[in-house]
């Protein structure tokens, strides 16, 4: 519990302080993102649409005044980046239903990427050794199919897919109402974040302390010997689903007693170096809607009615490790959208709705801080 508490003051000292005054400040005008209609039980009205665009302008007060005067703006989550590699993501569709082999999932193909391991903490200067949540996001290339944020008019043809992974089955946030109550609490200062994260606590129904602290409790040695999930539902075809990647590494590496505050940055591309790896690719389909609410994005599917289904690998050559420390401003520069997926595929609930309101605006405002061109690179390399 403590661990939690200090986790949730760390973000709110470094997603919401800085200096001030006359500085260069970002905006995102002239973005707009268009929401879906609703489908497969999915709620979303005016009321929830006005929550989003507040916590819209929440994050963006945040990433702005946490922005030191004439530093470079990192993201406001996952802003450490441990390098991003190359991999290749073949999909194998045999094992699913025809009805779900849609968008992603319709051919057995192959596709270049670039996959971006990070931690969670809002401070990029967190030593690695420290508890906190990791991710994983992947950008593939010269897909077949459009993306909703292409359909809608936000992107152009950039003919990628992305995937947001975290080291979490569940994601922390129950729905909109839930996110917007975080949200305030985050902006009302030390004691709001205690007091909310004590609340949830003191709820059975909220596991948003139970899932961060899984996710803080795994000893990560290598940011290639965890697995990673979606967390959140995704649209597939008829049905939602949820995704993983299950790291194919069998030796994992422990945490040293004295690690560097980048150790893992070291030990990516230290092992890449030498050998490659991979990840099995798996989905799994919503057989079980009544109790799989897609709106309640802590929900656990269980395995008996929801099994997983292996539908490909990724997978991860070996590769220089300078080419890995040289990709380093590329990772910067990128973003990683999940609403960068065909519709067939597209996220789906309140929470990834508001990802939709959120994270187009987030890139452009820190990609033209930065001077970046958004959406930042978006070609294999």
């Amino acid at each position: 519990m403590k661990s939690i508490i200090i986790f949730l003051i760390t973000t709110l000292i470094f997603s919401c302080s800085g200096p001030n005054g006359n500085r260069k400040t970002a905006s995102a005008e002239g973005v707009s993102e268009e929401q879906p209609p609703t489908e497969q039980g999915e709620v979303w009205s005016a009321k929830e649409m006005h929550g989003a665009r507040l916590i819209r302008e929440q994050f963006r007060n945040a990433l702005n005044t946490s922005t030191p005067e004439g530093a470079e703006m990192k993201r406001d989550a996952h802003p450490k980046h441990h390098g991003c590699v190359k991999a290749k993501l073949t999909i194998e569709n045999s094992k699913l239903k025809d009805e779900y082999k849609v968008g992603l999932y319709k051919n057995n193909s192959s596709y270049n990427a670039l996959v971006r391991f990070s931690n969670g903490d809002p401070n990029h200067k967190k030593a690695d050794a420290k508890s906190d949540v990791r991710g994983m996001a992947i950008k593939l290339f010269d897909v077949p199919y459009t993306s909703y944020l292409e359909e809608t008019g936000v992107d152009e043809n950039l003919n990628v897919h992305d995937f947001v992974f975290m080291n979490s089955s569940e994601f922390f946030i129950k729905d909109p109402k839930h996110y917007g109550k975080f949200m305030d609490s985050v902006e009302s200062g030390g004691f709001g974040l205690a007091f909310f994260a004590i609340g949830a606590f003191l709820n059975p129904k909220d596991k948003f302390v139970t899932i961060l602290r899984k996710a803080f409790a795994m000893k990560v040695g290598n940011p290639l010997d965890i697995d990673y999930h979606s967390a959140t539902p995704y649209k597939l075809g008829p049905t939602s689903s949820k995704m993983k990647f299950v790291s194919c590494k069998k030796t994992k590496e422990k945490v040293p007693k004295h690690a560097p505050d980048n150790f893992l940055r070291n030990r990516l591309a230290h092992y890449l170096d030498k050998q490659g790896t991979c990840f099995d690719f798996y989905i799994q389909p919503n057989n079980d809607k009544k109790r799989n609410n897609i709106e309640n994005a802590q929900v656990k599917w269980k395995t008996r009615k929801s099994p997983f289904i292996k539908v490909g690998r990724l997978e991860v050559p070996k590769q220089p490790k300078k080419e890995v420390i040289a990709r380093d401003q590329t990772c910067q520069d990128m973003s990683f959208n999940p609403w960068r997926a065909p519709s067939e595929n597209r996220p789906m609930g309140g929470v990834n709705r508001i990802r939709l309101e959120v994270y187009v605006k987030q890139a452009k405002m820190r990609q033209n801080y930065n001077s970046v061109e958004y959406p930042g690179p978006s070609e294999f390399k």
